[in-house]
């Protein structure tokens, strides 16, 4: 068996041994007592959603069930993974932690870290069931079995003003073209088309996934991830020069790299910018802000009219257990597990957020959603296929940071040329 961190991150060897225990059958164990578990997640922000879902892990603890949650929450992503990878390289193991699955999950995997929660959803169908089909991201193949389940689902696309598009007598765009032409007509009347917030990083790397699905489709995520398609490529070079030329017309704001995510959505809010690009999670604060009864949504434009129906979404985080070999606190976990994907915690959230959409079946309170939810909710429901970061369908797990990195280049003086070389280096060392 590989040895975890010599293939995570190189720093610290841990013997495999440390997870020889199987995971016993589900069936046979007893309810954890007195039991102290560590969760770690990006839940420290202040969405709705978030609120609810910390507060329910507080409640969880607090409850007399016999098992207590130690809380290790972090709000940056970039922080919270620097944090996870130096837990798992030094061995000060959670017993949960929060992640997308995919690709970046696959090492661990492979050295055994992560607990198979395929017997614990067969012996209990009623929490198997009522799952939407979002299970995949954690399936892989050579290695059978569940290895994390999903806790949130999302969608990508653009948030508008509709005061400004009246005003302007602007369209909806559907292609890239007409979308170019609209950011033209905004800066021409002293708008910001929209602010990207690339001091956040993953904010670019969602920009590109959205340029990908529209101009190669799902399949070409897949052929991208395989090497089929080539990161240096035509296909690609073409991608990195349109988000190039977008920053240097202004289409993303004055000054993006040194605005964060917060700060892109403030600029929509205040209405420097007349559009917001982002997922289904600005949509709570959208709604408590001044202009909520004046934003629309559509999707992302295409560059190529056939994949118009191509999303970036699907799962939005999800968690998995570790283990650790001490099967009472995999079976604690796997308690918390279940109630961070209860019918009654999704139900909270969908309150709590006026809306979402969400992986696992409840009945949803129809009241609680607000007319924008409802609206994303209806032009989701014209998608064809969603992937979620196209690095987490990539062979090199290696991946997501390295491009997200590279494009971040692009607002700094870096051409597209040296963003395509910076992600080369790593495929080519692979």
């Amino acid at each position: 068996m590989k040895k975890l961190c010599s293939i995570v991150l190189g720093l610290t060897i841990i013997s495999a041994a440390v997870f020889a225990n199987g995971n016993q059958d589900p069936a046979e164990t007893k309810t954890a007592k007195d039991v102290e578990i560590t969760v770690i997640a990006t839940w420290a922000g202040d969405s709705p959603a978030t609120v609810v879902t910390r507060d329910s892990v507080l409640a969880f603890s607090a409850a007399e069930n016999g098992i207590t949650v130690e809380t290790d929450f972090v709000y940056e992503e970039k922080s919270y993974y620097d944090k996870l990878r130096t837990r798992i390289a030094t061995g000060a193991f959670p017993d949960i932690f929060e992640d997308y699955g995919g690709a970046r999950d696959r090492d661990y995997v492979e050295s055994g870290l992560l607990v198979d929660l395929q017997p614990y959803l067969d012996a209990d169908t009623e929490w198997r069931d009522s799952f939407v089909n979002v299970l995949g991201d954690w399936q892989y193949d050579g290695f059978p079995g569940q290895f994390g389940v999903p806790t949130d689902m999302y969608c990508v696309g653009i948030y508008y003003n509709t005061t400004i598009f009246d005003e302007l007598n602007i369209e909806i765009p559907e292609s890239m073209d007409e979308f170019t032409a609209v950011c033209d007509k905004l800066i021409a009347a002293g708008y910001a088309p929209m602010s990207l917030g690339e001091k956040d990083p993953y904010r670019a790397g969602h920009f590109l996934n959205n340029l990908v699905m529209k101009s190669l489709g799902a399949q070409g995520v897949m052929d991208l991830g395989s090497r089929k398609i080539s990161y240096d490529g035509p296909e690609m070079m073409r991608l990195y020069q349109l988000i190039y030329d977008f920053n240097e017309k202004g289409y993303f704001g004055k000054n993006t790299i040194n605005k964060d995510a917060g700060m892109a959505r403030a600029d929509f809010h205040n209405k420097v910018s007349a559009m917001h690009f982002d997922g289904t999670w600005a949509i709570p604060r959208i709604d408590e802000s001044e202009i909520a009864d004046v934003v629309g949504f559509f999707p992302f434009p295409y560059l190529e009219k056939e994949f118009y129906g191509h999303w970036q979404g699907g799962n939005n985080g999800g968690v998995s257990v570790v283990n650790t070999g001490d099967q009472s606190k995999i079976d604690a976990a796997v308690e918390l597990v279940k109630m961070l994907t209860s019918a009654q915690l999704m139900s909270e959230k969908q309150t709590a957020a006026k809306g979402g959409v969400y992986p696992v079946k409840f009945e949803s309170n129809a009241s609680a959603v607000s007319p924008l939810a409802a609206e994303v909710s209806r032009q989701m429901a014209t998608s064809e296929v969603f992937k979620t970061d196209i690095q987490n369908y990539d062979v090199n797990t290696k991946m997501l940071d390295t491009v997200r990195n590279a494009l971040q280049g692009l607002f700094v003086g870096d051409s597209p040329e040296k963003c395509a070389a910076n992600i080369m280096r790593v495929v080519n060392a692979d």
